[in-house]
Formats: C-alpha cells, sequence, structure tokens
C-alpha cells in the first residue's frame, strides 16, 4: 500500500498593510503581556505597560524608547498552528472615529503544535476619542 503526505505551504514572511509603521521591531519587556491587559489591546503613554516596550528601527542594533508622543502600539494575540504566516492591517475611519486592526493567519492543518502570538504593531498615535477594532481569521492550509 503507498502512502502520501501532503505538505503544507505557507508564506515565508509576513506582511504588515495599511498604518502599520513598517520595518520596526517591537520588544516588549515580557512575553504574554495581553493575557494583563484585560482585552484592550491598545498601548499609549498612558498605559500601564508603556515603560514595557522598546523598538529598533534598523533591525535591531539599536533598541530605543517608544515615542508615545508619535505613536502607539497595538496587540492582537491569537493562538495559531506552529507554522503560520501573517498579513495585518491597520486602517483609521476619520469619519467615524474607529481603528481596525485585522490579522489574517495562514497555518498549516497538520501542524498540531499550537503557538501564541501577540501581533503587536507600532502605528501613529491614535486620535482622541477614536475606538479601536479588533478581528482575528485563521486559514487552514
Amino acid at each position: 500500500m503507498l502512502g502520501s503526505c501532503k505538505k503544507c505551504t505557507v508564506a515565508d514572511e509576513s506582511s504588515d498593510t495599511g498604518l502599520i509603521i513598517p520595518d520596526v521591531v517591537i520588544y516588549p519587556g515580557a512575553g504574554y503581556m495581553t493575557g494583563e491587559m484585560n482585552g484592550y489591546y491598545l498601548v499609549d503613554g498612558n498605559s500601564p505597560f508603556a515603560d514595557k516596550f522598546q523598538v529598533s528601527f534598523d533591525g535591531g542594533i539599536t533598541k530605543e524608547d517608544v515615542d508615545w508622543s508619535i505613536y502607539d502600539i497595538l496587540a492582537n494575540p491569537m493562538t495559531v498552528d506552529c507554522k503560520a504566516s501573517f498579513i495585518r492591517e491597520v486602517n483609521f475611519d476619520y469619519v467615524l472615529d474607529q481603528v481596525f486592526y485585522n490579522v489574517i493567519a495562514t497555518t498549516c492543518e497538520s501542524c498540531e503544535n499550537p503557538r501564541f502570538v501577540e501581533n503587536y504593531v507600532l502605528i501613529p498615535k491614535v486620535p482622541t476619542g477614536f475606538t479601536v477594532y479588533f478581528d482575528t481569521e485563521i486559514r487552514m492550509n
């Protein structure tokens, strides 16, 4: 009896679109901080988590504190299978005073080891009074 193995392929790199600041490495002070955020995943200068983040604009060669006067950080945590790629998108709706952070993860159905991903992104400062909405979708390959 012959058998076959279905290979799963996902993109090697994730992509960030919309208002996400490109080519930034975000360094959280600890893993799983989103578990302490009580479902509110906007980190700004007034957040109790603000001092727990650093960023790098040069691929990790140098780290610096976040300039909270011009940036905020969003998280959109999810559990995915071991191999996954992500499409992250943030958009502002200036008419409705809303921010939308959507993450689409593509993962392998054959992968049996779940992993937790916090999906931190650096964005321009969210205007006062805006409401942030989060959405996730997992696509099996």
